[in-house]
């Protein structure tokens, strides 16, 4: 065994501890298997809750003390790997954001958009065979402009 092979539970959980609190619970249950839970908590509220999956194990004390450790490290290293990643995907996306607001702008700024032009509508000049708003339809057209 190496010395990475041999690092203990506290030592590959380390790392994560650096950047975010985790809550760790342990659970007894049948047949002497322990199951082992370790949440990472939020660092802000908009964080992503892939981050904040928790990695469980179950098994007995002796399996729990041989495999945990390197299940941490993995967990840790991928917890790591994934936070990365989406913190370079936000910078990517807000960069992009950027750039397509900067060439929106510059685009509008070498045209004079002239305002629209609201149509005026007129109650009294409804097209022929129409009726206006106040017309009956028992009205001739020559009283009604009057």
């Amino acid at each position: 065994m190496n010395q990475t092979e041999t690092t203990g539970m506290f030592c590959g959980l380390a790392p994560m501890l650096a950047n975010r609190t985790v809550i760790m619970t342990v659970a007894g249950g049948a047949n002497g298997r322990l199951t082992v839970s370790i949440i990472p908590k939020k660092v802000k509220d908009d964080e992503n809750d892939v981050l904040t999956m928790p990695l469980c194990a179950t098994g007995t004390a002796e399996e729990l003390d041989r495999d945990l450790p390197r299940q941490l490290r993995e967990f840790v290293e991928v917890h790591a790997a994934t936070a990365s990643n989406l913190d370079r995907i936000k910078q990517e996306l807000a960069a992009a954001q950027k750039a397509d607001e900067e060439a929106r702008k510059e685009k509008l700024k070498g045209k004079k958009v002239p305002p629209a032009e609201k149509p005026v509508i007129s109650p009294t000049l409804a097209p022929q065979g129409m009726l206006g708003l106040f017309d009956n339809a028992e009205t001739p057209e020559a009283e009604v402009a009057q």
